[in-house]
């Protein structure tokens, strides 16, 4: 009997829990298929203490021709708004290099757009929300249908994958939880699925959003809260009459 084949990493050994990053392959419940964000080893350890993972190549910068035939031949797949290699499976990593020409200038990935990267939301919204680094300049033309924020971000707020930044669980659920945008069902289960990344869950959440004095946080907490309802709310529903 023939072995089962995996897809292979750029190093040319077996997909496994390393080529990853985050840890198992696992089925995410926002998209109700297999996912590759995790809970294992980013409940022990932070992310930018993750192992350096090679990183994919830079499709965007290939000709236009080449790219539009590599998505005939099936080998480039759409990965957000960008492309990713077909053998290559989504890792925040991954995500992270499709949105190559939107994180241009050391942009950061931040909001909806950072907990897809994470594998915690079904796309990165529109438009995409990223935040300009402090004190820099861009000297790039920012792509249509994104928005540009100037958050203030400290380096541990910050995980980086290959030359591309993103927001960590803590800060990218706290953002969710204090922005003035609507929160809706999707900004809800993000959070939710942020928690499990979060060394400490949604204890270490809500202290960190009770240690600091700011603006509407009586109403950060109450969407902490209502979402954790929600979560036990459905999880209920779920349950066998005889269960509950």
């Amino acid at each position: 009997m023939r072995s089962r084949s995996w897809p292979r990493s750029s190093r040319g050994s077996p997909h496994s829990a390393t080529d990853c990053e985050l840890s198992t392959d696992c089925r995410c419940a926002a998209h109700g298929t297999r996912t590759c964000f995790s809970i294992g080893s980013m409940t022990r350890r932070s992310p930018s203490a993750l192992p350096e993972m090679p990183s994919p190549p830079r499709f965007d910068l290939w000709p236009e021709a080449l790219r539009s035939a590599e998505r005939l031949r099936g080998t480039l797949v759409p990965c957000g708004p960008g492309l990713r290699g077909v053998g290559w499976p989504e890792t925040p990593r991954v995500r992270l290099a499709a949105l190559a020409p939107w994180l241009a200038d050391g942009r950061i990935a931040v909001y909806l757009t950072a907990a897809w990267v994470w594998g915690a939301a079904r796309g990165p919204g529109h438009p995409l929300r990223v935040s300009t680094r402090p004190g820099s300049r861009n000297t790039t033309v920012v792509p249509s249908g994104t928005r540009v924020h100037e958050l203030r971000l400290s380096p541990s707020e910050c995980a980086r994958f290959g030359g591309f930044s993103v927001t960590t669980p803590l800060r990218t659920a706290t953002d969710l939880l204090y922005d003035d945008e609507r929160f809706g069902t999707r900004q809800r289960v993000a959070v939710r699925l942020l928690l499990p990344l979060i060394d400490g869950g949604i204890d270490a959440l809500r202290a960190h959003l009770s240690e600091r004095t700011r603006p509407k946080r009586p109403r950060a907490l109450a969407r902490l809260n209502g979402a954790r309802e929600h979560e036990a709310h459905h999880a209920a529903e779920r349950q066998p009459p005889f269960m509950r």
